[in-house]
């Protein structure tokens, strides 16, 4: 195996750069699945790494990797690291043992979640630790990805954990700036979800984020990082930040540094492995759209998206608030024939299906929330007495798949995992059932973390990676954004009208910032029934009343929609709203295959706002808004570039056919008659 790959990887470093001249969309598409051209190459004192579109040289010291250069292949820029003979990853208190024999190469087979990449596999051996990384290299991605683990072989081993240099880079040059992203869940308590900082680095600079973008001011090169844990502030073992720059004007240079492995010295076990956060180094140029593809590409590649199985257009009643009060077979079945007319695809059964109540529940119970027993996971029989067995017979004839919520025990750090994990086995053997919302969880410790991965890994192999997880972000520290991504989608949030929390342009404002750095389309996002509780809204020009339904949908065409509300409940004023459903979801697979980003002005209620659906170089589609203002004509910067001729296809709402030519600044004029209105277009570059 070895061999194979020193074989193609001489090939392949020949070939520099099979995109120069291409679209850099049809080139990651081209590689999709082309592992032959990844390579992993030790030769002599150098280790060479990359694809089609990176590549990284290290000095192999011994196997305490020197970082030496990375390439932007597609762009043939190279930029120079100034390491000197400080490892990439180092601990200032223990030196390493020079070993010959820890370098490992390995083509890992695709499973149905996750493409194919090259392994390379290092192990430095220190007085008292082991360090292993893993370098991921995906065919289709300008990234490449560094696992880390830790393996304890001295029980009196001793050190810190901000004596760990993780991602040490020393850039030529003190000329980048440095833009740091930071993201936050807990969506109960916040409604902004992402914030981001341009800053020029200066001596000593602390940055906030799971993503920073360095981008050179004298060459059109540049680097990103992006750090796999939970959002900054929740991570287990947070130091305080996670990234940091130094510049050193005498040796002019910018070093950046990783910060935070999430584990203490404690959490290391005598000779078992340890994983701790993973972090991506890629390239991008300075431009604004290579700089979200560049991140996309290497996303994209951590869940395989297969619309028959993560394409979703879920009901969940929850939102209509009368919690679990409603819940039995009878009300189910009505339920499914709405959702049939409507044509969701799938529906899930929130808290209350289970026999063990929750303290959620309308009922009062046992007031269950942090320890279960294999008896609470069972069918409520008194709501349920036939079981599911009906429910899915009727939800089978109609082609929606049916879906349940679940709350794993989290008492002592998840010590029950594999007993919650056969029991969702379970339910997918019995009753056919694949779509799990996973809620309650909490990670105050590395043991939960590691826990709680188990059981996931556990369920997924058992069932062929046929379940697919909706993990809720909405309180407590969770994974987030940009953590275990490959389980499935992200339960967004919870609005309500009883509340008055639920504001439609909040709600488009929230995927709009997301859609810039994380796939929309993993994203559940919810819309209500806007014709509850219109008199809590009197007089508010942004009540979810003054909006039409199709609009509420439209809004959640760039994730996966979620129907926050019991369909029986709908008055027959939505049923005009079933032909846009009908019609998103013969498209929702296109739509979902597309690189999904915004444009336009961040939503505020009264400005010009929309998302770009880039599926090739020269088409996709645009999803335009008008929110609530005066001028029905207007421009939107999109990402087509200045100077090109577009035509545009009405597929759905306030607009008409039309050809533009954006303006050297890249804009193009949209004309949308009707105030808080929206209207999606097919179009082509010619």
């Amino acid at each position: 195996m070895k061999n194979l790959i020193i074989i193609v990887s001489f090939f392949c470093i020949l070939n520099y750069s099979i995109a120069q001249n291409k679209g850099i969309v049809e080139s990651l598409n081209t590689e999709k699945n082309k592992i032959e051209n990844c390579y992993s190459l030790l030769q002599n004192d150098t280790l060479t790494i990359g694809n089609s579109f990176i590549e990284r040289k290290f000095k192999w010291n011994n196997g305490n990797i020197i970082s030496t250069e990375i390439i932007n292949k597609v762009e043939n820029k190279t930029i120079q690291i100034k390491n000197n003979n400080t490892p990439d990853f180092n601990i200032k208190v223990l030196k390493s043992i020079q070993k010959k024999n820890n370098y490992t190469i390995t083509i890992v087979n695709a499973t149905p979640i996750i493409t194919s990449y090259v392994s390379t596999e290092i192990i430095t051996e220190y007085k008292g630790l082991e360090v292993k990384q893993v370098f991921k290299i995906f065919p289709s991605s300008m990234g490449i990805c560094c696992e880390y683990y830790l393996k304890k072989t001295d029980p009196n081993l001793d050190f810190k954990p901000d004596e760990i240099n993780i991602e040490q880079l020393s850039l030529n040059n003190i000329h980048w700036n440095a833009e740091a992203v930071e993201f936050i869940d807990c969506t109960d308590d916040n409604n902004t979800f992402v914030k981001k900082e341009s800053i020029l680095p200066f001596h000593e600079t602390r940055y906030v984020g799971n993503i920073i973008y360095l981008s050179n001011l004298r060459e059109d090169k540049g680097i990103f990082l992006l750090k796999e844990s939970p959002v900054s502030g929740i991570q287990v073992n947070y130091p305080g930040y996670d990234f940091l720059s130094e510049t050193k004007a005498t040796s002019n240079t910018t070093t950046i540094k990783s910060v935070g492995l999430g584990v203490r010295l404690e959490d290391l076990i005598s000779g078992e492995w340890i994983k701790t956060f993973s972090y991506v180094l890629g390239v991008h140029n300075t431009h604004d759209l290579n700089k979200k593809i560049a991140i996309r590409s290497y996303q994209n590649n951590i869940r395989i998206f297969k619309p028959e199985r993560d394409g979703m257009m879920m009901v969940n009643t929850w939102g209509d608030r009368n919690k679990d009060a409603k819940l039995n077979e009878k009300f189910i079945l009505d339920e499914l024939k709405t959702a049939h007319k409507f044509g969701f695809t799938h529906y899930q059964i929130d808290d209350g299906w289970q026999q063990g109540l929750s303290m959620n529940s309308a009922q009062q119970g046992e007031q269950l929330w942090d320890q279960w027993s294999l008896e609470d996971w069972q069918p409520n029989k008194q709501r349920f007495p036939n079981g599911f067995k009906n429910i899915k017979q009727c939800a089978d004839s109609l082609n929606i798949k049916i879906g349940l919520w679940f709350h794993p025990s989290n008492e002592n750090n998840y010590r029950n995992w594999e007993q919650d994990a056969d029991i969702l086995i379970a339910l997918h053997k019995k009753f056919g059932i694949n779509n799990f919302k996973i809620d309650g969880v909490k990670l105050p410790t590395k043991e939960a973390d590691l826990n709680l991965a188990r059981f996931f890994n556990k369920i997924l192999t058992e069932t062929n990676y046929q379940v697919v997880f909706n993990l809720d972000a909405t309180a407590d520290n969770r994974y987030g954004y940009h953590y275990n991504n490959h389980l499935g989608n992200i339960f967004l949030e919870n609005r309500y009208t009883d509340w008055k929390t639920y504001y439609p342009y909040q709600t488009l404002r929230n995927i709009w910032m997301l859609s810039e750095y994380v796939p929309s389309q993993k994203i559940q996002l919810e819309f209500l029934n806007k014709w509850r509780n219109q008199d809590l809204y009197a007089n508010d020009p942004f009540g979810p009343a003054n909006y039409s339904f199709d609009y509420l949908f439209a809004i959640t065409m760039p994730g996966q929609p979620l129907a926050w509300f019991e369909t029986t409940g709908l008055p027959s004023e939505a049923d005009k709203s079933i032909d846009l459903i009908h019609m998103y979801r013969n498209i929702s697979a296109e739509l979902n295959s597309a690189l999904i980003f915004p444009i336009g002005n961040e939503p505020n209620g009264t400005t010009y706002t929309g998302f770009q659906f880039i599926i090739s170089y020269t088409e996709g589609y645009i999803l335009i808004f008008r929110e609530l203002n005066n001028q029905e004509k207007f421009k939107i910067s999109a990402l087509f570039g200045a100077s090109k001729t577009i035509f545009f296809n009405k597929v759905y709402g306030d607009g008409q056919d039309f050809i533009a030519n954006t303006d050297e600044e890249g804009k193009t004029v949209f004309i949308v008659k009707e105030a808080n209105s929206f209207c999606l277009y097919k179009y082509r570059i010619e």
